[in-house]
């Protein structure tokens, strides 16, 4: 019976200024998790270049590279951005939901671990809804308007094209009710994609809700930017100042999402002893 219970409700604009609130408080512990990285993919980096440099000479450098001078400083990169981004938004999760500061450089557990195989899953599971619920509705949209008669060609696709966007839809509403999933792994709690799905329960449009109000800043300087390129094509300077601002806003609209995820899980899960 328990699982047709809503959860408590979530205060989504309180929660969302909240969110926004955390990242300047957190600049020490954003600086904390992400130096080691940085510094990693600065000497992946500078062996690239090392590699160029004894490759070419000085003269007329070239980044084509031959052997081990080429693929390995790129795949210690590429290991190094794919572990780092994980071990970066769980660490940011730990600060969030109690404080917690590394007690050393780089910190990668289970959690870390579950932390991938979990957005793994949940990205597998979205795109088959996508491509699931697109289909279903290409198909019934070309046969109630029979766009769908006859046999496919590009025209006829293009046609069915406005409503491929119905398919989205369903993706944000999932993806909210897996929303707690990352940040009860990250802070060590035991959780399900099912448990996410019923705890959030009443809850679906209000975490759609409050991740958009989240990226808005984002949004809007997005569209900033795109006037700024059609009205002033001759300003690099402005272009590339609004373009840093863009940059600027993504990444911080993007901690303050991981921590409405964390505070959305102690509000709708406030009885887990591990979130407690």
């Amino acid at each position: 019976m328990d699982a047709l219970i809503d959860s408590p409700r979530l205060p989504v604009f309180r929660t969302a200024l909240k969110a926004w609130g955390s990242v300047p408080k957190n600049i020490g512990l954003m600086a904390r998790l992400y130096w080691p990285w940085l510094a990693i993919c600065f000497v992946t980096l500078l062996a690239w270049g090392a590699g160029v440099v004894v490759n070419s000479g000085f003269a007329a450098p070239s980044a084509v590279l031959v052997g081990g001078a080429g693929w390995v400083p790129l795949i210690a990169l590429m290991i190094a951005l794919v572990i780092a981004i994980p071990a970066v938004f769980v660490g940011w999760h730990r600060g969030i939901q109690n404080g917690e500061r590394p007690t050393q450089p780089i910190r990668i557990d289970s959690a870390v671990w579950a932390y991938i195989g979990y957005s793994v899953l949940i990205g597998i599971t979205l795109v088959l809804t996508v491509v699931l619920v697109g289909t279903v509705a290409t198909a019934v949209v070309g046969i109630s308007t029979g766009l769908g008669d006859g046999p496919m060609s590009l025209e006829r696709f293009a046609a069915l094209a406005p409503f491929l966007p119905l398919a989205i839809v369903p993706y944000y509403l999932l993806l909210s009710r897996f929303s707690l999933v990352l940040p009860a792994v990250a802070v060590g709690q035991s959780m399900t994609l099912s448990d996410s799905f019923r705890k959030t329960r009443g809850n679906t449009w209000r975490l759609t809700l409050g991740a958009g109000l989240i990226y808005l800043p984002v949004v809007i300087l997005s569209g900033v930017l795109e006037i700024v390129n059609v009205a002033l094509p001759g300003s690099p300077a402005i272009v590339g100042l609004v373009s840093i601002l863009v940059l600027v806003a993504s990444i911080y609209c993007m901690h303050a999402a991981l921590s409405f995820g964390t505070m959305a899980l102690k509000r709708l899960a406030p009885n887990d002893p591990m979130t407690a």
